[in-house]
């Protein structure tokens, strides 16, 4: 009985998806007021309906206590967050907080089948999170402090990432190779997730000032200093993304194509650099290029990607119906690889949608700021969704080498969640201020459009009395 819910839950599950997707899109070209409010309660329940489904095979394959009480918290967060700060936040982007809670539902379940002791972990932080974050979109949308402060961006940015550093070389303590963590009373984070952050609010702080040529060299020598610091813990994927976030904020202030294409030459530059002195580097490039020769060794885990992409097809096997397992780091860097094992690759690509759905509804809440200060917060942002994205998906499907970077929400990591929930807050904030300026502009259109038909009523008088 339990093998056949699977088998008709991955097609129902995929159907829902799809519906999800389709939904996702018509509210980017919403018309009123009304249907944008039933394309959110539509998504809402899909959600729902998702969640529940994935949960019960979770727990036809893990019956216990602690996966019903899990399931149930679960549930009772999605419900508060997509009831309750719609109540709180009445102008916020619906869209991107049903897209944050469909993504959260997916990797609650992919870690339930994947490591529940994490996923209990992993929901813990994201509900503390959560509550931590309700107040960002407040903050963001009543003080205008932020622009205030780039050089305390930089030196907090910059002074997290020698932290981890240099204690990382004192202490002799490193992950995966890398100086990643900062660990206090047994609670270890990673701060280069939130120094994304500050990096953005910096470059924001600095372009909104002009991109005269002293203010572009000035911000390349203190971006230099963030990726080559990072480059020196060796997290060169955050270093990419660090990167990619300057090339698009510059292009993005300054509207000019030369220093894109210099960008682009400075990046291929720092690539063949990195893999001439960074033999990890030289085996993911060489896994990338062709793994099968070293399918025991650096190519193991490319192959087994996949081998797992493969093996699901269209539609999946079904969750717990294949050996996503099998890949190393299934739960982190190469979560989409399982999730494509066992939903399929129709949903993997509905999947992507998403995902791009929401970089989407990161540049829509730009475009709609009149500050140009937070118009490149919105921007930046999204550019560090879309590429972490990218480089996770890139690397599991082999398009691109492997960075070990995680797939935001779904995958494991408080560090990487918190962030990543600091940002759709941050986001939904500038959406606040962004339908603000918008309602005051149609206000000012009003008000001068009725001024208008005043005096063309007193001619229209004076002509008859005439």
């Amino acid at each position: 009985m339990a093998e056949l819910y699977i088998v008709i839950s991955k097609y129902i599950i995929t159907i829902l998806m799809a519906s999800y997707t389709y939904f996702s899109f018509k509210a980017l070209s919403k018309k009123t007021e009304e249907e944008y409010d039933m394309f959110f309660y539509t998504q809402t329940f899909l959600i729902y309906a998702i969640y529940v489904i994935g949960i019960v095979i979770v727990y036809l394959n893990n019956k216990s206590d602690t996966t019903i009480i899990l399931a149930g918290a679960q549930m009772i967060y999605l419900v508060v967050v997509l009831g309750i700060f719609p109540v709180i936040y009445p102008k916020i982007n619906r869209m991107l907080l049903s897209n944050m809670c469909m993504l959260l539902a997916i990797g609650f379940i992919e870690l339930g089948r994947l490591t529940y002791t994490r996923s209990i972990k992993q929901f813990i932080i994201i509900a503390f999170a959560t509550m931590l974050t309700l107040i960002v979109p407040f903050l963001m949308s009543k003080f205008e402090i932020w622009k205030q402060l780039t050089w305390f961006y930089y030196f907090l940015g910059v002074g997290m990432l020698l932290s981890v550093l240099l204690l990382g070389i004192v202490l002799g303590r490193k992950s995966n190779g890398s100086y990643l963590m900062l660990t206090f009373g047994g609670i270890s984070f990673q701060p280069s997730e939130f120094v994304k952050i500050l990096f953005v609010f910096f470059l924001a702080g600095l372009f909104v000032k002009g991109t005269k040529f002293s203010n572009v060299v000035a911000a390349a020598i203190a971006s230099g200093s963030f990726v080559l610091t990072l480059v020196a813990s060796k997290d060169l994927g955050c270093a990419l993304i660090l990167f990619m976030v300057f090339s698009f904020m510059l292009y993005a202030a300054s509207k000019s194509k030369i220093y894109l294409f210099l960008c682009a030459g400075g990046g291929i530059m720092g690539a063949y650099v990195g893999s001439i002195f960074f033999t990890h580097v030289q085996t993911r490039i060489q896994a990338w290029r062709d793994p099968w020769p070293i399918i025991d060794g650096g190519g193991y885990q490319v192959t087994q990607s996949l081998f797992a992409i493969c093996s699901g097809k269209l539609t999946g096997t079904g969750l717990y119906n294949g050996m996503p397992e099998t890949i190393p780091e299934a739960h982190t860097d190469f979560v989409f690889s399982a999730i494509a094992e066992e939903f399929g690759g129709i949903f993997a690509v509905l999947l992507i949608l998403v995902c791009l759905n929401c970089f989407l509804g990161f540049v829509t809440v730009s475009t709609k700021q009149k500050d140009i200060f937070n118009k490149l917060i919105a921007f930046g942002l999204g550019i560090i969704y879309a590429v972490q994205v990218f480089l996770t998906i890139g690397g599991a499907i082999k398009l691109i080498p492997s960075t070990g970077v995680t797939l935001p929400l779904i995958s494991y990591g408080g560090s990487s969640a918190l962030s990543t929930l600091i940002m759709f807050a941050i986001i939904q904030g500038l959406s606040i201020v962004g339908t603000k300026d918008e309602q005051k502009e149609k206000n000012k259109r009003t008000r001068k459009d009725m001024t208008i038909e005043k005096k063309n009523n007193r001619r229209q008088t004076d002509r008859r009395r005439a």
